[in-house]
């Protein structure tokens, strides 16, 4: 299959074997800067900052459970928790691997994640041709989960959903307004 995961960065390997999904570099995106992309730029422009990285391991009694990383040598997590997102990596990376855009060029496995958007999804780089994007989870704006959508398609979806949330954080006079 010509989806692969990247070699982590030795900090970010530590500790990983069993794993559910092998490590992902997760690139974060701020809201600031989805919207400050001309329309059209690639996804890979928008990230400013050097990816994270989640892995994922089986505890003690089976359960999975997920930490991120800098990547960094003797890197210590500064997020762990539940690992709710692997079955939903594994998921998309299913979906993807039925999509014929990825039967000829290697595609490497990556996290987009755009926090106010509480948008994740598996972002299929690649060098020579257009990235591939499977959101997971619950539908953002007008994108569905477990779809694959190339990177202008996802990227004009992902800035729609965040001129609308911005529009409210500008409506709002007060950050109670906001909600939940």
């Amino acid at each position: 299959m010509p989806i692969r995961f990247p070699e982590p960065p030795p900090g970010a390997a530590a500790g990983t074997d069993p794993v559910p999904v092998p490590p992902q570099p997760v690139f974060t995106v701020g809201l600031d800067e989805l919207l400050a992309a001309e329309s059209g730029r690639e996804a890979a422009e928008t990230a400013s900052e050097p990816p994270t990285w989640r892995r994922s391991r089986f505890a003690d009694g089976g359960r999975a459970e997920a930490s991120e990383v800098r990547g960094e040598a003797e890197a210590d997590a500064f997020a762990t928790g539940n690992d709710r997102f692997s079955p939903m990596i594994r998921e998309a990376l299913a979906v993807a691997s039925e999509d014929s855009r990825t039967a000829g060029p290697d595609y490497e496995a990556r996290l987009y994640r755009v926090p106010a958007l509480s948008l994740l999804a598996l972002w299929l780089h690649a060098g020579d041709a257009s990235d591939l994007f499977v959101p997971l989870g619950r539908p953002v704006g007008d994108l569905e989960p477990n779809r694959v959508y190339d990177d202008g398609q996802f990227m004009a979806g992902a800035r729609a959903a965040a001129e609308r949330i911005s529009a409210r954080y500008d409506e709002a006079d007060e950050t109670d307004e906001l909600g939940s």
